[in-house]
């Protein structure tokens, strides 16, 4: 069984890679698509790889290539907790992409989102967590407001980009009153504190730490939640995933003006 059918077999995802294991000597396959399909491809192995191995991972490196048959190679460091440690490595991935029409190394960042003019524009990949969806939770005749979800292993994130109706503090304030209410037995012990654009007000349920932020963006407010399971390690990863989310945030606004 090749990876294909094994990734289609244990999580449902459809890859368009015909033979291979990833290695220099035996690269993985990209069956004949277009650029766009193509990086998605590789993307959606590395997550189906991830989620198999129970780690988290970020892209270090997509560049070309000249080795065999393999012409692209992406590098990922990754983060594995176990029993009895943290794992951390630094992997070599490559990839035979002779099929494709198109360089799909040239799309790194992949894009996953872009809304209204003033508003981010979001990665695939934010720090160590990638991609799920979008929600529109706008109701008919309501302004805009999409929620784009993130996830990786033992830690989410939602960004929620929507109208901006009064001040960052007091909105973070309301946001906060939310999550409070609804879970009962959650402790905030520490104060609101500034990162980049962001006032963020962190909480802790159990073995769960809870990161909220909220930033002005022209006349949209960007909130985020991440919520992970808190340990130093991870408190590091999803500190670099809220920072990833700062600099887009950033751009739009530097954009702007």
């Amino acid at each position: 069984m090749n990876v294909r059918e094994l990734i289609k077999r244990h999580q449902g995802i459809e890859i368009r890679v015909s033979a291979g294991s990833g290695s220099r000597d035996d690269p993985y396959v990209l069956e004949k698509c277009d650029v766009q399909e193509a990086a998605l491809t590789q993307m959606n192995l590395l997550r189906a790889i991830g989620r198999g191995l129970g780690e988290l991972w970020r892209i270090v490196e997509w560049a070309p290539c000249s080795i065999g048959s393999a012409n692209e190679l992406i590098r990922i460091d990754t983060v594995r907790f176990t029993q009895m440690e943290i794992e951390t490595m630094t992997r070599a991935v490559f990839f035979d992409t002779r099929a494709v029409a198109g360089a799909p190394h040239r799309l790194h960042p992949l894009i996953c989102w872009r809304g209204p003019a003033g508003t981010p524009v979001l990665p695939y990949e934010l720090g160590w967590l990638h991609f799920d969806k979008v929600l529109d939770n706008a109701r008919s005749g309501e302004s805009f407001d999409q929620t784009i979800q993130y996830s990786g292993a033992g830690a989410k994130a939602a960004v929620y980009v929507y109208k901006r109706s009064g001040a960052r503090v007091a909105e973070l304030e309301r946001a906060a009153t939310i999550i409070l209410n609804l879970n009962p037995g959650i402790v905030d012990p520490w104060p609101v504190v500034e990162v980049g654009p962001f006032a963020v007000k962190s909480f802790l349920l159990g073995k769960d730490l809870t990161m909220l932020g909220v930033a002005v963006c022209d006349s949209y407010f960007v909130k985020v939640r991440l919520t992970f399971e808190d340990d130093l390690k991870m408190r590091e990863l999803m500190t670099f995933t809220l920072n990833v989310l700062v600099a887009c945030v950033q751009q739009a606004s530097a954009t702007k003006q």
